[in-house]
């Protein structure tokens, strides 16, 4: 193998991150669409978390390896701290091999994880994780590091239907219903304000300020989030936030939920609200589809609201470096949504 070096993002290696993540990714891959370094800059500079990149150059300076996470507050145990999510991890082909400590990915990935989990070092993530599928999986495991949390990460889902969407009727609280935008203005302050008289202070998860928000669903090509708010006497007292269609799938996750999640009235005039866009829009048959791990009261109330578990191809893993948290405990409290992800 040639030789490569190691280092943290510098401005102006957007160019050779974007080429190198199009060559990766279209490869054997008709349907792939390019990114451009506007999509990269969205998704990384403009995160008001900040940026952690790491990039393997050859000797004639060349991005030949990339391994991007995307950093986010969060809670742990009532603190407001650090996380990171790998996300966009990438090899030349011609550098590919046998995953030896050697090898680009694992020195991209050991570098990397060293550098942002050395106490003392600003920023230091707290924890690290992902959601490796079946391939990436077992080297994530062995040879990285990951603790398994929920392997497979299990997917909940009903089918849209005129009869499901009366029997949600039936069981739903009175609320003033209204269907927005979800990356708009007027209810982030609302939004940060409901999670943050529900947040668990024993538990995990990401902090969902009004920053986050407007970054997280902020209006982009291909992509138009929406969100379903609930208010009763004027105050918001719930919320989820959905998109149509994923993937070109016709399917409608719900990737984000604000409230309590075992009021099942509120469950239920929230699903309603969505089930009634997807009814107007001819999507009768197409399915809801959500993540709540068990630390989420909505499980349970999603489950009598008609929802059933299946397996999703992804594995919830976890890396831990701060004091006081460890895997075993983040599966008992960690909350997890599909918009916590950069799947959905």
């Amino acid at each position: 193998m040639s030789a490569f070096d190691v280092r943290p993002y510098e401005a102006g290696d957007e160019e050779g991150i974007v080429d190198l993540f199009n060559r990766v990714f279209s490869e054997g891959n008709p349907g792939f669409e390019r990114r451009t370094v506007a999509d990269w800059s969205a998704i990384y500079v403009d995160n008001p978390a900040g940026l952690q990149t790491f990039v393997a150059t050859d000797d004639d300076g060349r991005i030949i390896g990339n391994y991007s996470s995307i950093p986010a507050h969060c809670h742990a145990k009532g603190r407001r701290l650090m996380s990171t999510q790998a996300v966009d991890t990438c090899v030349e082909k011609a550098y590919r091999g046998r995953l030896s400590k050697r090898s680009v990915f694992v020195t991209l990935a050991t570098e990397f994880i060293g550098y942002y989990s050395t106490p003392g070092r600003q920023p230091f993530d707290q924890y690290m994780w992902g959601l490796p599928n079946e391939q990436a999986f077992p080297v994530g495991t062995r040879i990285i590091g990951y603790k398994p949390v929920h392997c497979p990460l299990p997917v909940h889902e009903v089918t849209v239907s005129g009869a499901w969407r009366e029997q949600l009727a039936a069981r739903a609280g009175s609320y003033d219903l209204a269907d927005e935008g979800a990356g708009s203005a007027d209810p982030l302050a609302e939004l940060e304000a409901l999670f943050l008289r529900h947040l668990d202070p024993d538990g995990l998860g990401l902090w969902k300020d009004a920053e986050y928000l407007a970054w997280r669903y902020r209006p982009r090509q291909g992509t138009g989030y929406r969100s379903i708010l609930a208010r009763r006497n004027g105050e918001l007292v719930g919320a989820v936030v959905y998109r149509l269609g994923w993937m070109g799938q016709h399917v409608v996750p719900l990737v984000d939920w604000f409230g309590p999640g075992d009021d099942e009235g509120l469950l239920a005039a929230l699903l309603g609200g969505v089930g009634d866009v997807v009814l107007e829009a001819g999507g009768e048959g197409f399915p809801l589809q959500t993540w709540a791990t068990p630390a989420m009261a909505h499980l349970g109330t999603l489950s009598r609201l008609g929802f059933e578990s299946q397996d999703s191809p992804f594995n919830l893993c976890i890396m831990t470096f701060g004091d006081g948290l460890d895997p075993e405990w983040a599966g008992r409290r960690w909350a997890v949504t599909m918009g916590d992800s950069d799947i959905y």
